[in-house]
């Protein structure tokens, strides 16, 4: 039984305080900062599924651009470039892995190259990727932001930038001189585009962040940040019960 369930009775009312918390900042925090818009003729496309049968537990990740790949992935689920298997004790939690390393535990078991926790305090623990800078390897921490304009989970990278999710449009926006009011620079390099119950897509520019940073906080972004009309806690007020479901394993 996920540890949600039974947290429930406590941590509604903590997600409606912090939802009213949140009141006074869309009040009085506006400002229209400077956007570049997404170019998406550089972005990488992911298509981001429920695996048939496994409910919200599994989700495969495929390259929509790959050959022989049409705009729902390959034909053939072997050629997913990632998956995604949630916890069976804690809903908002998914461990990650990558289909170039297989098999490399000590008993020949695959391992995970990150594992995330989508919730109040949400978080993303990178491994092990090998197209990714070591530096970005370790805990990334998503905070919650809220101002006049938008609702956001914002993490900063080992490059010093913020990157942030935003509730309008579902982008993913690179962040310079935050919170300086007209000289906020918002770069989109990514866009999630909901599936319905099935999944979501993810656009992203890779040259811009890792991929593997991209879908996982787009995942976290997804079972908690989109699933609710309070801005935060998701998994306790959902929006829509049967995009993340309460079952018994």
């Amino acid at each position: 039984m996920p540890i949600e369930l039974l947290l429930s009775p406590v941590m509604r009312p903590v997600v409606l305080a912090k939802s009213v918390l949140f009141h006074p900042h869309r009040r009085s925090s506006r400002y229209v900062p400077h956007i570049i818009d997404l170019d998406e003729e550089n972005c990488s496309e992911f298509a981001v599924r429920r695996r048939f049968g496994t409910g919200s537990k599994i989700f495969d990740v495929y390259d929509t651009k790959a050959e022989g790949s049409g705009p729902l992935g390959p034909t053939e689920a072997s050629k997913r470039l990632f998956w995604f298997v949630r916890s069976r004790a804690v809903k908002g939690a998914y461990k990650m892995y990558n289909s170039e390393i297989l098999g490399t535990g000590p008993n020949g078991e695959d391992e995970p190259c990150a594992a995330l926790r989508a919730g109040l305090r949400s978080n993303i623990l990178l491994i092990r990727a090998p197209d990714v800078p070591v530096t970005e390897l370790g805990w990334h921490i998503i905070n919650h932001r809220v101002d006049a304009l938008d609702q956001y989970r914002m993490f900063t990278l080992a490059d010093g930038a913020t990157y942030q999710w935003t509730t309008e449009g579902k982008f993913l926006e690179k962040v310079r001189n935050v919170g300086e009011k007209e000289s906020e620079v918002r770069e989109r390099i990514g866009q999630v585009i909901p599936a319905g119950a099935s999944g979501f897509t993810v656009k992203v520019d890779e040259s811009k962040i890792p991929k593997e940073l991209a879908l996982a906080s787009a995942l976290c972004s997804y079972v908690d940040h989109w699933n609710t009309n309070l801005a935060v806690g998701g998994i306790y007020y959902a929006r829509k019960y049967s995009h993340v479901r309460w079952k018994r394993d």
